[in-house]
């Protein structure tokens, strides 16, 4: 996969907590004969040590490197950064944001949710976090650590050859409090084939909810809060096309003590979208600092599509998926954050049913 078929070129965010592999990482996309063509935005060039052998020619920011790459240093904002590659769109396929160890991702998400210009030129492919398997235990208490994990598409877990398979069964148990959903990637020395990372479509459209399940029913009202949302005449996106896939009435729950965790809800049946986009609305406008993400495949009645919706804090995105055809129509939503009440999740979802 290049170039989307709307001819928005994909971009993978790299998160990851301070030494968990994100240099070797990058050292490697940048060196390494991979065949890719791939512009890599990286936030501290000098840590990344590029041989002078490597660039092939400099272009103010943009660095032209012997193996098909481009390197860039962030030129005053990302988004000037992301306009001057746009330019470029011919040179190549892919890109790849590399965050500093400390960053949250969430301002760098949003800046594909909200600035038209970028997002008509870029999609956001998948946010990938690193996790460094020996020494997670020491940074899981930060703030910036949960959060990396919090809004990963994938999980990078990182130097499996410095723990036992007990501690690793450990750490993997602490990423799913945090976030139930994300996909997990095992590796040591950040050695892992590109196609698992790049060209995944993981931001919009995959979807896994946790095994466990309750049952529930219930109705409500609302409107989504910066960025496209759901009017009574239809989901209305940003013409950038995803999907949605859901399910029976049921709660899945995956609790973290250090208080971000995972609800995800499945429901049987049509959703009535001016009674959702009221109750969803209301949602994310009161508990949006709390709530670091959510994202949903929906069944609207009166809809043959699925319907894709996802929000970071306050901004949210709504999106058209493949049609239902003969599928089984179901909904999926899952919540990841703070202090999150999941029987009221539950209860106000399915409230949300047509009737």
């Amino acid at each position: 996969m290049n170039a989307t078929a709307n001819n928005r070129t994909p971009v993978t965010i790299v998160t990851g907590f301070l030494g968990s592999g994100k240099t070797t990482l990058l050292n490697r996309l940048l060196r390494e004969a991979h065949g890719k063509r791939i512009a890599i935005i990286e936030n501290e060039f000098g840590e990344v040590s590029i041989d002078d052998a490597l660039i092939e020619s400099a272009n103010q920011s943009v660095f032209k490197l012997s193996n098909g790459c481009l390197c860039c240093t962030i030129n005053g904002d990302l988004i000037g950064t992301l306009q001057d590659l746009a330019k470029r769109k011919s040179e190549f396929d892919y890109v790849i944001i590399e965050t500093t160890g400390v960053a949250n991702p969430a301002p760098v998400v949003q800046t594909f949710m909200v600035n038209e210009d970028i997002a008509d030129e870029f999609e956001l492919d998948s946010v990938v976090t690193l996790v460094d398997a020996k020494h997670i235990s020491l940074h899981i208490s930060t703030k910036e650590c949960k959060e990396q994990i919090a809004f990963a598409d994938i999980v990078v877990l990182n130097k499996l050859d410095l723990v036992s398979d007990a501690d690793l069964a450990v750490v993997e148990q602490l990423i799913g409090g945090i976030n139930s959903i994300a996909r997990v990637v095992k590796t040591t020395r950040s050695d892992i084939d590109l196609s698992q990372i790049l060209g995944q479509g993981a931001f919009s459209k995959s979807l896994a909810l946790p095994t466990e399940a309750v049952t529930h029913d219930h109705d409500h009202s609302g409107e989504h809060t910066h960025g496209p949302e759901c009017s009574d005449d239809g989901c209305e996106g940003d013409d950038h096309s995803h999907e949605h896939d859901h399910e029976h009435g049921h709660l899945h729950h995956h609790h973290h003590d250090d208080d971000i965790e995972s609800v995800g809800l499945e429901l049987q049946g049509n959703l009535d979208q001016a009674k959702f986009n009221s109750w969803f609305g209301q949602l994310i406008s009161a508990s949006g600092d709390s709530l670091y993400r959510s994202k949903g495949i929906l069944s609207v009645a009166g809809r043959d599509n699925r319907v894709i919706v996802q929000t970071v804090h306050r901004v949210s995105e709504v999106n058209e998926g493949a049609s239902w055809g003969a599928d089984s129509r179901l909904s999926k939503i899952v919540f990841i954050g703070k202090n999150l009440d999941k029987t009221l999740l539950l209860n106000g979802l399915t409230d949300c049913l047509s009737k």
